[in-house]
């Protein structure tokens, strides 16, 4: 078992615990006293592939049923927050409620945002199961929601008051839903250069093999310590953006759950390393390790047709870019990120022809 807690000094601190199997023991008195009113958001496929986890969390809410979720990157969106809003009105969500929400990182995201404004903030509890939640979506208190010229413009940080991560839950995932996170587990790799790093050069695990969980208690550990270090994104968390400037823009300009988030990230992250080599002298065969990663694990390396102009207005209106511009991670080494600033358009637009196109 790991457990760790990001600190704030306007909020209790976030405790995230991971540990195989600990769903299957989950004791309300821990998480939510007696007297607590809680109330259960889930997705309904996790529901129905775990129908313990069911049993137990619908002793959690009472009388009321568990509010089934399903939702998508198309509908992470205020129409989706506004019908959460009228959920919690009808069960009489007050400022002592706890609100847990179980799912991937498109459902935490956006009950963690409804959560962060509902009452001007209530409690809410993290239970990711997918890849991209457990190692990413659900830790550090970013929520959001998409707009339709933007992903995650729509948000807040409002850390919830647990992250319960289970690897075991990864076990039903499909093979497209391992990719969708392994995205985030190659740039934590990158921006991290030690074990995790090492650990992907020595071998590359199948999708769905219990050698994940070391993976996803890395990935999720890296992330802890970043966001610990900066909770707002004011410097260093920015490095976490390592490769979704990119992606973020290939996700608008094709639409929302046309590619997955970390089928994106993945492409981002080749386009930030290419850029890097070209900037910063990183060496190629950094780029070269990350794309035999993806070629094990099927990721696309490429995509068709795209309007690489079209693509380069989606991003600018991605919440990194500041008055100056776009705002770049870059890699100097392995493990050593930057900040860059002022790639001109045409020198990003060539570098992901080169890389991207077909």
């Amino acid at each position: 078992m790991s457990t760790w807690y990001i600190e704030s000094t306007t909020a209790k601190s976030s405790r995230i615990i991971l540990q195989r199997g600990i769903l299957g023991e989950l004791n309300r008195e821990e998480w939510a006293p007696a007297g607590t009113p809680v109330v259960v958001i889930a997705d309904p496929t996790v529901l129905s592939k775990h129908p313990d986890l069911e049993t137990r969390l619908a002793q959690w809410t009472g009388p009321d049923p568990i509010y089934q979720l399903d939702i998508s990157e198309s509908t992470k969106n205020l129409t989706t927050v506004e019908n959460l809003y009228q959920e919690f009105g009808t069960r009489h969500v007050r400022r002592d409620t706890v609100v847990v929400a179980v799912g991937g990182g498109v459902l935490t995201d956006t009950v963690g945002y409804a959560a962060a404004t509902y009452l001007r903030g209530i409690k809410w509890i993290a239970i990711p199961t997918t890849l991209l939640g457990q190692v990413d979506a659900a830790i550090g208190g970013k929520v959001a929601v998409n707009v339709a010229w933007g992903k995650n413009l729509v948000g807040a940080f409002h850390l919830p008051q647990a992250v319960i991560i289970d690897p075991y839950m990864l076990h039903t995932l499909p093979i497209r839903q391992w990719r969708a996170g392994v995205g985030e587990v190659m740039k934590s790799a990158l921006i991290d250069g030690q074990w995790l790093w090492e650990r992907l050069n020595h071998s590359v695990p199948a999708l769905g093999s219990e050698e994940w969980d070391s993976l996803v208690e890395a990935t999720a550990g890296i992330k802890v310590a970043i966001v610990n270090n900066d909770l707002e994104e004011t410097a260093s968390r920015m490095y976490l953006n390592f490769g979704h400037t990119v992606a973020h823009g290939l996700e608008t300009y094709f639409g929302y759950g046309r590619i997955t988030h970390g089928e994106a990230v993945a492409m981002g992250t080749r386009v930030a390393l290419a850029l890097s080599e070209d900037v910063l002298g990183l060496d190629g065969t950094v780029r070269q390790a990350m794309e035999h990663w993806m070629a094990e694990w099927e990721l696309p390396l490429t995509v068709s047709q795209a309007n690489w102009g079209a693509v380069w207005e989606a991003m600018t209106q991605d919440k990194k870019s500041r008055a100056h511009g776009l705002q770049w991670v870059l890699l100097k080494k392995v493990g050593q990120p930057v900040i860059y600033r002022d790639l001109p358009q045409s020198q990003v637009q060539e570098a992901m022809e080169r890389i991207l196109r077909t």
